[in-house]
Parts: C-alpha cells; sequence; structure tokens
C-alpha cells in the first residue's frame, strides 16, 4: 500500500461546512463534482465518494460528541496518477487502532450494527493516514493511485 509510483497533484477542490447531518448532501454533491471535473474512472470516483462518505459520518456521528458541531472541510486533489482527499475536523482525537475489527463473518442477523465505515474507507482506498494535532484537529488523507492505463486524457 502506499503511494508508490504516484505523482504530485495538479489539480485541487475544497469545501468547508458544519459537521451536521443536513450538511451531508452538499459534501457529497462537492465530492461527486470534484470527482467528475478531475475525470476519474467511474470505479475510482466511486471508491473516493464512499471512503469520504463513511469518514464524513463518522465526523458528523461521533467526532463533536458532546460538544458543538464544529467544521469539517473535504479537500481533494487530482494528479496525473492519484487522487488524495483530505478531511479535517476539530472534534475529538480519533484513534484509528482503537477501531473494532467488523464480524464479517458473523452471519447478517447477529452482527452488531454499524462498525463498517472504518472497514470500508481502509479496503477501498490505496492508502488511509490519520493524524492528531492539538492545535488543528484531525486530519485523515485517503490516498487512491489510478493505474496509468486508465488515466482519462483531457480528451473525449
Amino acid at each position: 500500500m502506499g503511494g508508490a509510483g504516484c505523482a504530485a497533484v495538479s489539480e485541487a477542490w475544497r469545501i468547508e461546512r458544519i459537521a451536521r447531518p443536513e450538511e451531508l448532501p452538499d459534501l457529497l454533491n462537492f465530492v461527486d463534482g470534484a470527482c467528475a471535473e478531475a475525470r476519474l474512472p467511474d470505479d475510482i470516483a466511486f471508491a473516493v465518494r464512499l471512503a469520504t462518505e463513511e469518514a464524513c459520518m463518522n465526523v458528523i456521528k461521533h467526532g463533536y460528541r458532546g460538544q458543538l458541531p464544529g467544521p469539517i472541510a473535504i479537500g481533494i486533489t487530482r494528479g496525473p496518477s492519484q487522487v488524495v482527499v483530505t478531511i479535517e475536523d476539530r472534534g475529538t482525537e480519533f484513534d484509528p487502532s482503537s477501531v473494532p475489527a467488523p464480524a464479517l463473518d458473523a452471519c447478517a442477523e447477529l452482527r452488531p450494527l454499524g462498525g463498517l465505515g472504518w472497514h470500508l474507507i481502509t479496503q477501498s482506498m490505496d492508502e488511509v493516514r490519520h493524524e492528531h494535532d492539538a492545535v488543528k484537529g484531525n486530519t485523515l488523507t485517503l490516498r487512491k493511485c489510478i493505474p496509468s492505463q486508465r488515466i482519462h486524457s483531457g480528451d473525449s
């Protein structure tokens, strides 16, 4: 996993909202629009949207628990062979190692609700990195490499 073979980024998009459920449609419309403008292949755009939606839902549901909702920002950069999404919030510190692995082999009726979000994020992206800074808050970086034979040129 990781950024091996990924080139530097060349286009960027950014949105910031308050981490409330009613803002999720705007955030996801932004992601869809940025993926379209970046001319990402459909499967790459799907992975980016899925991982970003799960991460945003986690921030909205858990990040500001016990506090007033604060900011959530999504940045998307597209380079020649990768797309990188950053999701920033100032909520409670998140420790990815504290997320239990989902019981994927248990039958659906016995499996607890929830708990698949982090799994979906890590499985759909090539690199997932989380950092916490006491001043800046949480930054989740999601990287998806685009195989060279799948990169759209500017022509259609």
